[in-house]
């Protein structure tokens, strides 16, 4: 498998981002040049608690003289009531900006907030690509966690509970203006949330190299976060307070982000969204659990990228041929990923045999499964989730 050098190719890039210990506080700089009125703090009760949300209002109150009000209803893989609670509350305190605090689950609903305060209708009549007409007000996203990728990308990915599955919007719109990744906000991660993030930015660096619509940029990007993600999870791992491994991760992250929302990303995504749907689970780890058993299957369509992946998280993997190369990338992440403690079987995290033909029914329908490197039958994914299970 080759990227096409000649075939045209789209680029989607964020206006502003800040990198670096502190770099939450240069947010505020940034922010007074928005004018906005009143800000919405967008964020979970979980963070609040911590005081991680009491740190970002005083930034935002006292060194901005920003006027601020937090909803705190962000819940896991956000849902349309966790959204309706936030489109309630941006028009009751007539905000006019966004600004999120978390991970993946808070910039998501954020985005479809945002979606919603400024267009009519349905939130799922937006699912799909480039769905919307008006502009959005604007939305700001500071990251705790270094996985998601979603304060860098074009996609609001939310869950249908009524169909028990994931969905995406996808539009330019949605790529907040300005990404905070600040490696200090990371440090408290707890140790399996640190590998199941980690996990989820490889994954979207593996499937956005391995992807159809790839190209030298998102190549370039995608490279370099697996470099950065064999050398630096396992530091962070094993000791959160690392500030070089916990910046490493924040850069490795953001960079798979950008591999991701413009290649897109493959099989094992579109069946994690399915898991997410059927079970709650958090997508970083469901990640984790199916990337190696969807790579073997891949392995056949893309054995010399595999090779090359397998070459940046160690670092130099020494193989016969490109297909022993694969193989090997392979057998290495399995042992990545139990030195970070993750599980490798599906049953081992609630997945029941007898979902499995609904999954894969569901999980081909998943736009990510368009860009995968092989096409799939639901005979293949659900042979994929038996041997995995």
């Amino acid at each position: 498998m080759t990227v096409n050098m000649v075939r045209y190719a789209e680029f989607f890039a964020q206006p502003l981002s800040l990198f670096g210990a502190g770099a939450r506080r240069k947010l505020m700089d940034h922010l007074r040049g928005f004018s906005a009125r009143r800000v919405m703090l967008c964020t979970d009760a979980g963070l609040m608690a911590v005081g991680l949300g009491d740190e970002m209002l005083h930034l935002l109150r006292e060194v901005s003289a920003l006027d601020v009000v937090v909803f705190d209803g962000v819940v896991a893989n956000p849902t349309e009531a966790c959204v309706q609670k936030g489109v309630a509350f941006y028009k009751e305190h007539g905000c006019d900006m966004i600004l999120s605090l978390g991970g993946g689950s808070a910039h998501d609903a954020a985005k479809a907030i945002a979606v919603m305060v400024s267009h009519d209708g349905a939130l799922w009549d937006y699912v799909g690509l480039n769905k919307l007409k008006n502009p959005l007000p604007p939305v700001a996203a500071v990251n705790t966690t270094a996985g998601t990728g979603s304060e860098v990308t074009r996609f609001a990915v939310l869950t249908r509970v009524a169909k028990k599955t994931k969905v995406t919007i996808v539009d330019r719109r949605l790529i907040p203006c300005i990404a905070v990744n600040d490696p200090e906000l990371m440090v408290s991660l707890p140790p399996a949330l640190t590998a199941q993030t980690g996990m989820d930015a490889l994954t979207h660096a593996i499937e956005a190299y391995l992807s159809r619509m790839a190209t030298p940029l998102t190549d370039t990007c995608a490279m370099k976060a697996v470099e950065l993600i064999g050398k630096y999870l396992p530091k962070a791992y094993a000791v959160g307070t690392d500030m070089e491994a916990r910046s490493a991760m924040a850069y490795a992250q953001y960079l798979a982000g950008v591999a991701t929302n413009n290649a897109g990303a493959g099989a094992v995504h579109a069946v994690a969204h399915q898991l997410g749907g059927f079970y709650n689970l958090p997508h970083g780890l469901c990640n984790a659990v199916l990337l190696p058993w969807v790579l073997a299957y891949n392995a056949g369509e893309c054995a010399e990228r595999l090779l090359r992946i397998g070459d940046a998280l160690t670092g130099g993997l020494k193989a016969r041929s490109a297909q022993d190369g694969a193989q090997k990338t392979v057998e290495t992440l399995r042992v990545f990923m139990r030195h970070l403690d993750l599980p490798n079987r599906l049953g081992t995290i609630g997945v029941k045999e007898g979902d499995l033909a609904d999954i894969a029914r569901q999980a081909l329908e998943d736009p990510t499964m368009w860009t995968n490197p092989r096409r799939a039958t639901p005979k293949d994914i659900q042979g994929i989730l038996k041997t995995a299970l």
